[in-house]
């Protein structure tokens, strides 16, 4: 074990503080996940009603890693070099620790909670860290998504819908409840070896299986670290058996663990209607950071026209929504248009024409056929905007100043209008600009954040189209085009690499 090192202790303890009231976030290092997050904790500074465990490590009563601690857990009775590796790592790195455990706060109760009651290993706990910084907007380039990075395949295969309107895979419970399915599922198919479905969770079930049966045949071994696998799987089960190593023993490490409450940081209200999300943040008086930080699967302002969705809030908070649900007509829930019935109208192409789905129509205007009659009001649900939420739809001017990194194409992306408009507006005749040079922007209201938009490198794959990559992301073709300078004509090659610039709350 290392040594204790005060100036080492003093400098994480710091370090926690410093980020934690200051809500800072880092991006993961050593992933592919692209990563934000924008919930900041509430950290309290009272050493009061401090206990210690059985091991003398001392700990808030009701504390989350106590539980943790003293639940089921994957720690080796060897410590390999790989584990060894990572975890020296992460003393190295006690900025990424502070990070990672600020964006695991709001979540990692109801992920441990969950665990507990599938009688897992809590260890699992700490899988999120791991894949996706806890971030539950984390997007990877091989278009993995969540807290637990499902990709499209895996996540429909364990019941994640996905359409326009929401993603399950960046659903907080959905994604955990699919995520516990899934490890439940590889923990029995590698006869109960935890190393091996975690291998296999990250690299795939044929690919651990392939390298087993491929040793099996040889004579030799066939455990976790006897089989061949990809480099990125050899090191992401090490990181997270080191991470369990630094929480069941902070101690040796002369690490200091904030305080995460054992209880709830979140609660859920079940939505059967289609609701404006708008109206849900107005009601509530949430903040619109939190709210999408804690509900990321709705892709849309509203959420989806069927089914029953649950809309998180922290502990406390919901009652107004829950008084509106109980008190209200739910056709007053979304807004609308109207629309007057001329001559050659059908229901088909009203509903294209208002890019909605013709049962939206028929549900909202009690219609029971494709029926209709001159003159005749429809009210016209609306689909939503991009996700992003604000008051509404208004016209603003504003002046931003430019930063490093920054380009015409990623400005304009962000407030949702052209380069052309850009340059007129502030008299430019090239694309270059200056640090510091400040911009005047006429947009819409509705602006997608900069923690929501990404600049993604995309690799093109054989039978793709400027078509079916503007669906996928869900972007304007002469967006594409213009952001890579091409023809909207062009034929595409596989391998080719085009600019995208997304807003994660859309993909």
């Amino acid at each position: 074990m290392p040594s204790k090192n005060n100036c080492f202790t003093h400098r994480l303890t710091l370090l926690l503080t410093a980020l934690f009231l200051a809500g800072c976030q880092l991006a993961p290092i050593g992933s592919e996940a692209i990563a934000t997050g924008s919930i900041e904790p509430t950290i309290g500074s009272s050493t009061e009603g401090f206990l210690t465990d059985d091991a003398g490590i001392p700990v808030e009563k009701d504390d989350l890693w106590l539980r943790i601690r003293t639940g089921p857990t994957l720690t080796p009775d060897t410590l390999y070099a790989d584990v060894l590796k990572q975890r020296d790592w992460y003393l190295r790195n006690p900025e990424y620790l502070a990070a990672v455990f600020a964006r695991a706060r709001p979540f990692i109760f109801y992920v441990t909670d969950e665990l507990d009651k599938a009688s897992l290993p809590l260890t699992l706990a700490l899988l999120p860290i791991v894949e996706s910084t806890y971030d539950p907007l984390a997007y990877s380039r091989s278009h993995a998504v969540g807290l637990w990075q499902f990709i499209p395949s895996t996540g429909k295969a364990f019941g994640l819908k996905r359409d326009r309107w929401y993603d399950g895979r960046r659903d907080v419970t959905a994604s955990t409840q699919a995520a516990i399915k899934y490890l439940q599922y590889l923990h029995k198919r590698f006869d109960n070896d935890w190393l091996l479905a975690l291998a296999a969770y990250n690299s795939g079930e044929g690919n651990v299986r392939k390298s087993i049966n491929a040793n099996n045949k040889r004579g030799k071994t066939a455990d976790f670290w006897s089989i061949k696998l990809p480099r990125e799987t050899r090191n992401y089960v090490p990181k997270l058996l080191a991470l369990a190593m630094l929480i069941e023993n902070p101690q040796d490490y002369n690490i200091v663990l904030p305080s995460i409450p054992d209880q709830a940081y979140f609660e859920a209200v079940e939505v059967e209607s289609q609701i404006d999300l708008n109206k849900v943040i107005a009601v509530t008086g949430a903040k619109a950071a939190t709210f999408t930080q804690l509900n990321p699967a709705y892709r849309r302002s509203i959420t989806p026209p069927k089914g029953k969705y649950s809309l998180l809030f922290p502990v406390g908070t919901a009652e107004p929504l829950r008084q509106l649900l109980a008190t209200t007509d739910p056709k007053t829930w979304i807004p609308h248009t109207e629309y007057m019935v001329v001559n050659g109208d059908t229901l088909s192409e009203i509903a294209q024409r208002f890019r909605v789905p013709v049962q939206w129509l028929m549900t909202r205007n009690n219609l029971h056929s494709d029926r209709l009659k001159l003159d005749q009001v429809l009210l016209i649900p609306h689909s939503g905007g991009d996700g992003t939420f604000a008051r509404a739809n208004e016209t603003q001017q504003s002046l931003y100043k430019v930063k490093s990194g920054d380009s015409l194409p990623v400005i304009a992306a962000q407030y949702k209008t052209s380069v052309r408009a850009l340059k007129a507006a502030n008299g430019l005749s090239t694309d270059a600009l200056q640090l510091g040079q400040t911009l005047s922007i006429s947009h819409s209201f509705v602006v997608t954040t900069p923690e929501n938009l990404r600049k993604l490198s995309y690799k093109v794959r054989r039978g793709d189209s400027l078509y079916l990559i503007a669906e996928k992301f869900d972007l304007r073709i002469r967006d594409i085009t213009r952001w890579n300078k091409i023809s909207p004509h062009a034929y595409l090659q596989p391998g080719q690499r085009l600019t995208l610039f997304i807003n994660r709350l859309r993909i």
